[in-house]
């Protein structure tokens, strides 16, 4: 039945007739509030779209694009892998700064921002080190909230969420409040969450120690003036979710993050806009042990005890420049990233360490007719400076620079139909935990090894992208390629430890990355006052440690996914499968992972009234609750992708 579907939804990619596309969120130009607008390759998530992916974890909900795959380190920690690279080497923002937590030190911890009170998620694949510092040599995911207004809204204006899930027992929630007067805008939003542990294909038992409770507030206000505008926000995040590694540990994860921003438009001259973004943070989270421990009375009762404390303070600042004349359109900035970085406790495997990172950049575009050409450097300098501690004796200083350049080329062989070629060079400096890590990682049940001798890591990347949006039809294709030099690989050793962890090493060798990508949605008719829409993704990624002439270990097969989706003013209704192909260019210590193919449904009622709306909506996950594994995870012997789940709920804005 699955196979028939599946077949079903590919025949009419290939027999589909020429129709009108129209009111269709897909990709499209920036706004003011997120990434630049003249960078290629930004795909935007938001609306019906976003509302349709959304998980509890950031990965979740983008692993289904194109290019971009999930850690799926159970349903709370799950980081984006774009094109292979994850980890330090893929950074995710929130309002265009980092989230400054310690997501990026381990697979499970995981990123402080409820994807509820997102509004907006954009996507660049491909280095992004020029703008966004050597850690986005894979690519960029921006997580918008828009807390702070740019724009002026009078009145009172409310969004509110309820949906219960039956995967895991949750019930979620989220309200966003916004009122404007006088210039002034206000706005508090909140969110909660109380998942079970989550249910598993066929009648597998509940994975255990997947649970999830969180807690979310934030609040801001902004003044606005006829030249630009100033705000400040509050959120205050707080966890509590079960590492599935591990039935006995649970994470307790809270981050205070303030932000500042602020924009200025001169009424003439090169600059159109001078822009300050800023992000305090404090960010702590507390692993935690359960055991059984007896008792006088008899029978026994759980003991807690923390393991480890991680903590990161710290600050990120961007000033922004942008010019625009007659021809030229660019940005020019100043990026700061200060933070301070602690892992205390019997299970640290990390040192605490100081990193300051401070960078000047520019990127412009020179418009020639059908041409465009662009171009782009960055200079970058890092300090990393080690703690002496008891478990790591032994302070040290390590510095370096890092240069960045880029060169493309748009041609337009129309309005709407472009081609895209770029070439990068980036250098990515090592981060503290590929210099110093030493001891054994729970999580990952590893035993990890730095090297404080590491050296820059460097790539070479070409990108041809075409891109074509008509009444009809919406398309991207990219291929591209990412030739390294140096690449920082965490290597599995083959052996195990005394304590019966695997060894791993971080170590240094050259790798070759590269792949195809595609992206489509194309109107087959108009059916019923509405649109039928059909919707293609196909992924293929290969990445090769060229020395030893061996596969890197958990990098995706390819994928392919087909759907179809109906729109009207009074409700849409969608059908999707993708097919995941079996892996079987693994690592040389890795499994290999069978194909599966998950297929999604889903129907909203849309109620509009004169200043309000209803969306009810219900959606079911992996309907024939098939058996999956993700090859990119670390978990995939352990905890599968989700059993079938049952999604109901409803969204009321006035």
């Amino acid at each position: 039945m699955k196979l028939i579907i599946l077949s079903l939804l590919f025949s009419f990619s290939l027999y589909a007739h020429e129709a009108k596309l129209e009111d269709i969120e897909v990709i499209e130009h920036e706004s003011t509030q997120g990434l630049v607008d003249f960078v290629p390759s930004v795909t935007k998530i938001q609306g019906h779209e976003l509302a349709k992916k959304r998980q509890t974890s950031i990965g979740d909900t983008l692993g289904t694009e194109a290019g971009v795959q999930s850690t799926n380190f159970g349903p709370s920690s799950s980081r984006p892998v774009i094109r292979g690279l994850d980890g330090d080497r893929i950074r995710v923002l929130q309002n265009s700064l980092g989230t400054l937590d310690a997501s990026t030190t381990s697979v499970d911890h995981a990123i402080p921002v409820d994807t509820l009170t997102i509004d907006q998620m954009e996507i660049v694949r491909g280095p992004m080190s020029l703008l966004y510092g050597s850690s986005a040599v894979g690519g960029v995911v921006n997580l918008l909230t828009n807390r702070i207004h740019y724009e002026y809204e009078e009145g009172f204006f409310s969004k509110f969420l309820v949906q219960g899930e039956t995967v895991n027992n949750g019930l979620s929630s989220a309200a966003h409040l916004n009122y404007g007067a006088n210039k002034w805008m206000f706005h508090i939003d909140g969110s909660t969450r109380n998942l079970q542990d989550q249910k598993q294909y066929g009648s597998k038992p509940r994975l255990e120690n997947s649970f999830n409770r969180q807690d979310n507030v934030a609040g801001a206000v902004s003044r606005i003036f006829d030249r630009g505008y100033v705000g400040v926000s509050f959120n205050h995040f707080n966890t509590l979710y079960g590492s599935v590694a591990h039935d006995d540990v649970k994470i307790d994860m809270t981050q205070n993050r303030y932000e500042l921003h602020g924009e200025y438009r001169p009424e003439s001259g090169v600059i159109r806009k001078y822009k300050i973004k800023s992000a305090q943070s404090e960010y702590n989270h507390k692993e935690i042990e359960e055991h059984e421990a007896g008792h006088h009375g008899g029978g026994s009762h759980a003991h807690s005890h923390v393991g480890t404390i991680f903590e990161n303070k710290g600050n990120e600042t961007r000033l922004e420049a942008h010019n625009k004349s007659k021809n030229w359109d660019g940005v020019t900035g100043l990026h700061t990233q200060i933070f301070k970085f602690s892992a205390e406790g019997e299970e640290a495997f990390v040192p605490s360490t100081d990193t300051q990172k401070v960078s000047l950049f520019t990127f412009q575009q020179l418009s020639v007719g059908k041409n465009a050409y662009r171009l782009g450097a960055r200079l970058e300098s890092s300090e990393i400076d080690k703690k002496s501690s008891t478990d790591f004796p032994g302070s040290e200083e390590k510095t370096y620079m890092g240069y960045n350049a880029s060169i493309g080329h748009c041609y337009d062989f129309s309005k709407n139909n472009t081609l895209e070629t770029s070439f990068s060079y980036t250098e990515r400096t090592p981060n503290a935990q590929e210099l110093f890590a030493d001891g054994d990682h729970i999580a990952t049940n590893a035993n990890e090894k730095g090297d404080a001798g590491l050296k820059k890591e460097k790539a070479y990347a070409v990108e041809v992208t075409h891109k074509l949006v008509a009444k009809k039809w919406q398309l991207t294709s990219s291929v591209y390629t990412q030739i390294f030099k140096d690449y920082i690989n965490l290597k599995n050793l083959g052996t195990v430890n005394p304590e019966d962890f695997v060894e791993y090493g971080y170590q240094q060798t050259d790798a070759l990355f590269y792949g195809f990508e595609l992206d489509s949605r194309y109107q087959l008719a108009e059916v019923s006052k509405g649109s039928l829409i059909l919707i293609n993704k196909f992924d293929y990624v290969r990445a090769k440690d060229t020395d030893a002439d061996v596969n890197l270990d958990r990098i995706s097969p390819m994928r392919f996914t087909a759907g179809l989706e109906y729109v009207s003013d009074k409700w849409t209704g969608d059908i999707e499968s993708m097919y995941v192909f079996r892996q079987s260019e693994k690592g040389p210590n890795e499994s290999y992972t069978d194909d599966y193919i998950l297929t999604n449904v889903g129907y909203t009622y849309h109620i509009v009234g004169e200043t309000s709306s209803l969306d009810l909506f219900v959606r079911v996950r992996n309907i024939f609750d098939v058996e999956a594994r993700n090859h990119v995870s670390f978990l995939k012997e352990q905890a599968p992708l989700p059993g079938r789940n049952f999604i109901l709920g409803a969204q009321f804005q006035f």
